[in-house]
């Protein structure tokens, strides 16, 4: 009689092992193959890779001293908008500040600035970014991150 509760206690015990390991080898396997989806799926970005459409476009940015009337401010993005190169304006009349995209290769944000926004009749300021923010690189990816990393090297395996 004892002798039938021990194997009976070893066999419950094998069947918990069992179900452990099953367990296991389950969450590992799907982790491998999560993983394995994320390689592949930054390999086909990586490699498929096409030239940026707007590779060359930016924006740039004029903070204004002063309030500006609604008139005046569609006349600036006008003349602005006029210019070789400028793709789009958006003027904030809230917090007095005009945005600006443009073409790199066919103009400059100090250029654009200086022909109309300087000229305009307020006092303005053309936005320029801070050396600390500069050096802190990309802030939409960090090279730093997972991500950031595991791009890298995918990178330059695939390339």
């Amino acid at each position: 009689m004892q002798t039938s509760i021990f194997h009976h206690k070893i066999f419950q015990k094998m069947k918990i092992n069992k179900k452990i390991k099953i367990a296991t080898c389950s969450i590992a396997g799907l982790a491998l193959l999560l993983f394995a989806v994320l390689i592949i799926h930054i390999a086909i970005m990586v490699k498929s890779r096409l030239p940026l459409v707007n590779a060359t476009v930016q924006m740039a940015r004029a903070d204004f001293k002063q309030p500006v009337d609604s008139l005046s401010a569609a006349q600036i993005q006008d003349q602005v908008k006029s210019l070789k190169g400028v793709k789009s304006t958006y003027f904030n009349s809230k917090d007095h500040i005009l945005v600006y995209t443009y073409d790199n290769n066919q103009n400059t944000a100090q250029n654009i600035y200086d022909k109309v926004i300087k000229n305009s009749g307020f006092r303005s300021v053309r936005y320029t970014v801070s050396k600390d923010d500069l050096a802190k690189g990309c802030p939409v990816m960090g090279n730093h991150s997972f991500y950031g990393k595991l791009t890298s090297i995918m990178a330059s395996i695939i390339n």
